[in-house]
């Protein structure tokens, strides 16, 4: 901690010397560069005393940052932690440089194991973004492209985002939302999404069948990083046409278990770093 006054009186230097620099910007970035893979957790008296603002100051940085979304409220706690809206502006959205590099040559080689289409989606408030694709050889096949957005609930990959999730997050995370607004089929409020994601995390996966999209089957299973947390999803999807398909629960299930485990070992995740984290409660 010895560094932050002498980078705190630089920061002051700056702002007296540079008509350019937003200085509150800056405080509130001081503020999400506290919270470490360590320590996810961090109350307003802390904020003040390492960062050596007043409270009143610390107060409304971090009132403004939870009310965009930024930070968030610990559960059980007037702490606080990083908060889902990062997610956007992350190395992850911009490309997911690491997450890609990682994944690609798994992807391809699940897409030739399973014989069908496989992708790499992350999540973006209450959509997943597509960041990366492996098309099947077949000329009928998925036609998902990078940078295609759906609804998180709506989706094999989303759902597995999601898995980590208590009952009182997702009713927050969806308050107000009317989940079948466009898809008839999708669980009918935030309650019925945890049943179904409950059911799914204890199998380790997800699998529908033409649930959302008819004659589309798809396969899903969640990818970790090094502290245990979600960060993207894998799946296998294509047509029901295609022969792999038939082996959705089976084979290509496998398949897609295997993938996510390897690209998660790629990113340093070891099985049991998940344990560290809150477990899904149920309100």
């Amino acid at each position: 901690m010895a560094a932050i006054p002498s980078a705190k009186h630089s920061t002051e230097t700056k702002v007296d010397t540079d008509q350019y620099i937003v200085p509150a910007l800056r405080r509130g970035m001081a503020i999400l560069r506290l919270f470490k893979p360590d320590r996810r957790v961090i109350a307003l008296p802390e904020i003040v005393r390492e960062l050596g603002m007043t409270r009143a100051t610390a107060f409304r940085l971090v009132y403004t940052l939870e009310a965009d979304g930024y930070l968030q409220r610990a559960p059980h706690s007037n702490a606080f932690q990083l908060g889902i809206n990062l997610l956007s502006l992350g190395f992850e959205y911009l490309g997911s440089l690491d997450l890609v590099e990682v994944a690609r040559p798994i992807l391809e080689d699940l897409r030739d194991r399973a014989d069908a289409s496989a992708h790499l989606g992350i999540q973006d408030g209450r959509e997943i973004v597509y960041v990366l694709k492996a098309p099947s050889r077949h000329r009928l096949r998925s036609n998902v492209t990078v940078g295609t957005r759906m609804p998180i609930h709506t989706t094999t990959i989303g759902h597995a985002l999601m898995f980590d999730s208590s009952l009182e997050e997702l009713r927050q995370f969806f308050k107000g939302v009317n989940l079948r607004e466009r898809f008839a089929h999708a669980p009918a409020d935030a309650d019925a999404l945890y049943k179904e994601l409950a059911a799914q995390r204890s199998m380790g996966y997800v699998a529908y069948r033409s649930r959302f999209a008819e004659g589309l089957h798809s396969v899903a299973a969640p990818v970790r990083d090094a502290s245990g947390r979600i960060v993207a999803g894998v799946n296998v999807s294509d047509y029901e046409s295609i022969p792999a398909m038939g082996e959705l629960e089976g084979a290509v299930k496998d398949e897609v278990l295997r993938a996510a485990m390897t690209i998660s070992r790629g990113l340093g995740y070891r099985p049991g770093a998940e344990n560290s984290l809150s477990p899904p409660r149920q309100a």
